[in-house]
């Protein structure tokens, strides 16, 4: 058999599109609890619905056909007012801002566009699984920060000017995280941005999850002092108007990563999602958004976090975590149970699946200091389903078999 090229056996199959997967082949099995995926559970706005519908029964053709690879200059004109609103930040539509399928790609694009083999890529451990697999992809070498469940999942300003080097290309923080759900500290940003300045490099600023926020306030990477020309943040629909599958990320950068960018992507998906680009203008300008996330989004995930933090003080009581501050995840040091049961977090994901029909995510994926935990996701499943699911969790953890 010819071999695969070698870029292949680097990356490791995604245990979240597993998941997904699984779930496709069996969507009949209303038996299965997810707290796996991070898939939005509240239905889009009725405004962006109709949005939709009007855009295909008026001019189906120009919705449903080519863009530019950039997206369409309402919609660059429509992202670049929003971030000056909410991030007080100006961005020139023309030259700073594109769109991408999806949050993913803009992260892949822009690693393949600033990184040469070798280069050092400073991310958190754990974070979003999928930032190393595309480092290595882009032959960057990524450098981790630990973080620990004692400290908030806050990474150490100090663990982060010893990795700092010369040959530090980017750093990447995601804030809400993906899986802690902490937000990162306004302290640990400024030493970020002056440590930026001083060795010039990147700092990719992961923001998909900037409106998910229970308590507390999200860190505007690129409005810190000096941060702006060093600064590349990337955005996604997926999450704060809940069009996951229509895959439309967008990033707001410097012009020169912008035109790196636009070249990567010319060849790899050519453009973004036509009929999302149109509607999404109105869910930004036609004041959608802010009563959306205010009135509806919010309020419910929020409910669902406080069920199943409450589930795990009474279930779980010896697994250590914290109330995430935003995004949609609890993770959870298990340790104590393992050892119990005698299995690592990846035995433990798959026999409860198996036994009581609850999916969790194993923590290795996200990084070595995962290994232990696993990911629960609260917004997927009613309540009364979460407080089910984590009751099997407890009942599985007691079991004397095991």
């Amino acid at each position: 058999m010819r071999p695969l090229a070698h870029r292949v056996s680097r990356i490791h199959v995604s245990p979240i599109r597993r998941v997904a997967r699984l779930f496709d082949e069996a969507r009949e099995r209303s038996d299965i609890i997810s707290f796996a995926g991070g898939a939005p559970s509240v239905s889009l706005p009725q405004g962006l619905l109709d949005e939709f519908a009007r855009l295909l029964s008026t001019d189906p053709l120009r919705s449903c056909g080519y863009t530019g690879t950039r997206g369409i200059p309402q919609l660059r004109e429509a992202i670049a007012a929003d971030m000056e609103k909410y991030g007080k930040v100006h961005y020139d539509s023309n030259t700073e801002v594109i769109l991408s399928t999806g949050g993913t790609e803009a992260i892949s694009s822009i690693l393949m566009s600033i990184l040469n083999p070798g280069d050092e890529v400073i991310v958190t451990d754990p974070t979003y699984l999928g930032y190393r697999e595309m480092i290595e992809l882009a032959e960057g070498r990524p450098e981790m920060i630990p973080v620990k469940v004692e400290e908030g999942y806050q990474p150490s300003v100090e663990n982060l000017k010893g990795l700092v080097s010369n040959k530090t290309k980017v750093a990447i923080i995601i804030s809400p995280d993906n899986p802690t759900g902490r937000i990162v500290s306004e302290a640990f940003a400024k030493a970020l941005v002056d440590l930026a300045e001083d060795y010039d490099f990147w700092i990719i600023s992961d923001e998909v999850y900037k409106h998910i926020i229970y308590e507390g306030e999200h860190v505007w990477m690129s409005r810190l002092p000096g941060a702006r020309e060093h600064t590349i943040t990337v955005g996604s629909f997926s999450k704060e108007a809940s069009i996951p599958g229509l895959r439309l990320g967008y990033t707001l950068a410097p012009e020169e990563v912008i035109n790196g960018m636009e070249k990567i992507q010319q060849y790899s998906t050519l453009a973004p999602d036509s009929l999302a680009q149109f509607a999404l203008v109105k869910f930004l300008d036609g004041n959608l958004k802010e009563p959306y996330l205010r009135e509806i989004v919010i309020p419910f995930y929020l409910k669902k976090r406080n069920v199943m933090g409450r589930m795990l003080q009474a279930h779980l009581p010896e697994a250590k975590t914290i109330t995430p501050p935003g995004a949609f995840y609890y993770f959870v040091d298990m340790r104590y149970y393992l050892a119990r049961l005698g299995l690592d977090e990846e035995e433990f994901a798959s026999q409860l699946l198996e036994e009581k029909g609850v999916a969790v995510i194993p923590g290795r994926f996200f990084g070595d200091n995962g290994v232990g935990h696993v990911r629960l996701t609260f917004v997927s499943e009613p309540e009364e389903r979460i407080e089910d699911g984590i009751r099997k969790i407890g009942e599985f953890t007691s079991s004397a078999k095991h």
